[in-house]
């Protein structure tokens, strides 16, 4: 338990901190598959990493004192909405799995976490988040060659309706053991890197074919159009004809 000296001394920080903001930027300019970021009450930029920046494609005074769908502008549904909800109803979202693209086309999963900034009155004032590029499978893994059978199976699977428990089952893995290797392995959990593949399945579809939007989301395992449409949108803030329209410019990402 933290004694009082501890927490004077922490307040003590703090207040340094918030004379010189700019240590925060310079710690997670440290972190390069880390974006980071402050934004008002308006969810404007008020401090930002490098990675960030670089990621825009723009200047650093380009890039404070705008709003996320200034700087990326798309045809979709709108990151300052999102940002909004989460200052004024002062509720966080935490680990969101995210689809996103730089300016130049590159993309990119990660994992979204935002939390209101709250003011002595209880009211938000601001937010402060953090997106974390989703790392690489982590292939020298113990657990790795453990998990082929079921990835195996979502793939072979990708277009019917499939259970984690069935699939689990199929590869010979209690579902608490495939929550524990998915999440060592992948940073994600079994129903996350589900998602993820039938949404990657559905870009793939989307940039190189023609085909309807109602055969890709059978494709990808979804029962109706609608169903689909939701949980693309929420992974990349565009629906499924928006992002085949909008494919080649940039996504927002934070």
């Amino acid at each position: 338990m933290p004694s009082q000296t501890d927490k004077d001394m922490l307040v003590a920080l703090i207040r340094q901190l918030d004379r010189h903001p700019e240590l925060l930027e310079r710690v997670f300019d440290c972190l390069p598959d880390v974006l980071y970021y402050v934004k008002d009450a308006r969810a404007r930029y008020l401090s930002v990493n490098q990675t960030l920046i670089d990621r825009s494609g723009l200047a650093r005074d380009d890039v404070i004192g705008k709003t996320a769908d200034q700087l990326f502008p798309v045809t979709g549904a709108s990151t300052v909405a999102q940002d909004l909800s989460v200052i004024e109803n002062k509720s966080p979202i935490v680990d969101r799995l995210r689809l996103y693209s730089t300016g130049i086309g590159h993309k990119y999963w990660c994992l979204s976490s935002k939390f209101p900034i709250i003011d002595e009155n209880e009211s938000g004032i601001g937010m402060i988040g953090v997106s974390r590029d989703l790392p690489r499978p982590d292939e020298r893994h113990h657990g790795y060659r453990r998990l082929f059978d079921f990835l195996a199976y979502l793939e072979q699977h990708l277009s019917q309706n499939i259970l984690i428990t069935e699939a689990a089952d199929h590869a010979s893995i209690s579902v608490d053991t495939l929550e524990r290797l998915t999440r060592e392995v992948f940073h994600l959990t079994p129903k996350q890197l589900l998602m993820k593949m039938r949404i990657d399945h559905a870009c793939k579809l989307l940039e190189t074919t023609d085909h309807s939007i109602t055969d890709i989301a059978a494709s990808c395992g979804y029962a109706d159009h609608s169903a689909f449409t939701r949980q693309f949108k929420l992974a990349t803030h565009l629906t499924p004809r928006q992002y085949r329209d909008a494919r080649g410019r940039g996504l927002h990402p934070a």
